[in-house]
């Protein structure tokens, strides 16, 4: 398996800073960009929960000399990107999170936009939610393997790391997830968490 010679999280951020800036420089579908900055944000906000960093430190790290030819090679790239960071020694959330993005992705701009890459249950149910400003009862209104859809009385900010305590059959369940969107839906928000790590 090939590395690309990346052996810490600075190195992985690196290439993706790359890789983005090279994606901006030639034509390259805005929504796969768009996706991988998304991406790159969200995985320095899990790194630095999982390393006990400040929610907002960023790494310190130069960019790699990367080109793209087209968003086909966007695609390819970062397809190798994740796969070096497989075999790189990364914490096991970061990889298998990346792992999911690139599914994600290849899904989003090539797949069948009116199916879901995995099936998503929809039921009711409650659950707790916390995170370091708060936590509260929520109630899940869909969920999948790769997170949940819940309703809650106070938003969350965007790109926070919460976690969430389900019972399923009887067994408490806690997840760590990292919130993607919150709206307001009347008197909620509706908020959507993408897991990286779950405790049972």
């Amino acid at each position: 398996m090939e590395t690309l010679g990346i052996t810490s999280f600075e190195d992985l951020v690196a290439h993706l800073d790359g890789l983005i800036n090279a994606a901006r420089r030639t034509y390259v579908e805005r929504e796969a960009v768009d996706f991988v900055a998304s991406l790159r944000r969200r995985l320095v906000r899990i790194h630095n929960h999982l390393s006990d960093q400040p929610f907002d430190a960023q790494p310190n790290v130069r960019p790699t000399d990367k080109t793209v030819q087209d968003t086909d090679d966007f695609i390819q790239q970062f397809g190798k990107l994740t796969e070096a960071c497989r075999g790189a020694g990364l914490p096991t959330p970061l990889a298998h999170y990346l792992h999911t993005a690139r599914l994600r992705l290849r899904f989003t701009l090539r797949g069948d936009s009116g199916h879901r890459i995995v099936s998503r249950d929809e039921h009711n149910g409650p659950a707790q939610l916390s995170w370091a400003q708060g936590k509260g009862q929520v109630e899940v209104v869909n969920s999948s393997a790769y997170g949940f859809g819940v309703k809650a009385k106070s938003p969350v900010p965007e790109d926070t790391v919460v976690e969430v305590i389900t019972e399923e059959e009887g067994r408490r369940r806690r997840y760590e997830c990292l919130v993607v969107y919150c709206t307001q839906e009347g008197m909620q928000y509706h908020l959507g968490l993408e897991i990286f790590a779950v405790k049972q």
